[in-house]
């Protein structure tokens, strides 16, 4: 216990300075590594996450002791393992006193526990089988990952974003249970399909290459071919399904609810308005540049088009940061160009000097803010622009 209780003590700075933005690159790694080894490092992690949003609400008050608050989460902690610990040590006991009472009447009972046992040893086998072992690999906001399974395929995952798949991966049917973001690079496997499965499409392929966006808290599910073909199909209940197939440079994109505007490369896709037939949610675009979708695991992150709302969630995620905006109509804006390893005050210098907006820091959080300066000779500069271009 008290091994482990200098392991959290060693790695707790490096978590704090992932959680307040701090860290280097290395340090975030290391982070991100300790927090993936097993779902008791999660948990410590998410504690820890949820006491520092509490630090930011109450931090000017003079009674806050941030030490103090550090120091409960271990204590707390480690109570919750040594209780774990000591639960399991009592079952333990009670089944070797169960054991030692029941050896004396073993021999009159014997040949009546053997018969039942062969009449009942299949699905007692059966039902041991038939429990699965999940992996689980959560990437917090401000981080990446990527993983290969045991069958040779890569997946890439986005911040924010969570992989789940049985242990027995590989041997039973290739299946996948994506949260977030993730591209794959599937081995192909002619007798073994490989399924994506999200919250209401399952993505089934062979051996390609494709980007799944499905976000929890978004309205859409995204899927962008790059190579191969896959087939999605919609979860649906008491409906007749529709498969669609897509071709590389192909975007399907799938409406959980209705009156969304659908964008790829900036343009816009697609406009879902409620139907009867639940299949109508998915629109299938052609000949769409896949790069700038993919780019986000790249060193170089492209944007073609982007409006300053959509792209406001994905800095979000990548430097896991909070955005609001003074004026609604900001998120208007589009941006186009290529980011290489900047900071994310870098990406805001840029913002603010490539169209009339300000921003204001406060700790995690950022504001966006409308320049009544610089606006009008920015839409002197657009106006002079479309014309040049028509």
């Amino acid at each position: 216990m008290n091994s482990e209780k200098n392991q959290f003590n060693y790695f707790e700075p490096f978590l704090i300075k992932y959680l307040s933005g701090s860290s280097s690159e290395e340090e975030r790694n290391i982070a991100i590594k300790w927090i993936n080894e097993n779902q008791d490092h999660q948990e410590y992690f998410n504690e820890m996450k949820n006491y520092f949003e509490l630090i930011k609400q109450v931090k000017k008050s003079s009674s806050f002791n941030e030490e103090k608050g550090w120091k409960r989460i271990r204590e707390e902690y480690q109570k919750k393992r040594y209780l774990l610990e000591l639960d399991k040590k009592k079952r333990l006991y009670i089944r070797k006193l169960v054991f030692i009472a029941s050896s004396a009447a073993a021999a009159l009972l014997i040949s009546f526990f053997l018969g039942y046992y062969l009449n009942h040893f299949s699905s007692f086998k059966h039902a041991q089988v038939s429990e699965t072992i999940y992996n689980e690999i959560i990437v917090p906001f401000g981080a990446k990952s990527q993983v290969t399974l045991s069958d040779g395929s890569k997946v890439w995952l986005n911040a924010g974003s969570k992989l789940r798949y049985a242990d027995n991966f590989f041997k039973s049917t290739r299946e996948v249970y994506l949260e977030g973001e993730a591209f794959f690079d599937v081995t192909k496997i002619n007798h073994k399909q490989f399924i994506v499965k999200t919250s209401n499409l399952n993505i089934k392929v062979y051996g390609t290459q494709f980007n799944v966006k499905a976000y929890s808290e978004e309205n859409q599910i995204q899927t962008t071919l790059v190579k191969g073909s896959v087939a999605i199909e919609p979860v649906l209940e008491g409906n007749i399904k529709n498969i669609y197939y897509l071709k590389p440079n192909q975007t399907a994109t799938y409406f959980k609810s209705s009156s969304i505007v659908s964008t790829v490369n900036g343009q816009e896709t697609a406009v879902y308005r409620e139907k009867n037939n639940p299949n109508d949610k998915i629109f299938i675009i052609n000949k769409i540049d896949p790069k700038p979708v993919i780019s986000w695991k790249e060193k170089e992150w492209l944007f073609v088009g982007e409006e300053l709302g959509q792209l406001a969630i994905k800095l979000e995620r990548r430097y896991n940061v909070k955005i609001s905006f003074e004026d609604e109509s900001l998120k208007n804006y589009k941006f186009s160009g290529t980011l290489t390893d900047l900071t994310f005050e870098q990406v805001l210098m840029i913002i603010q000097l490539s169209a009339p907006i300000l921003f204001h820091i406060d700790g995690n959080n950022v504001v966006f803010k409308g320049n009544t300066l610089n606006k009008n000779k920015y839409d002197q500069m657009i106006s002079k622009t479309k014309q040049e271009t028509n």
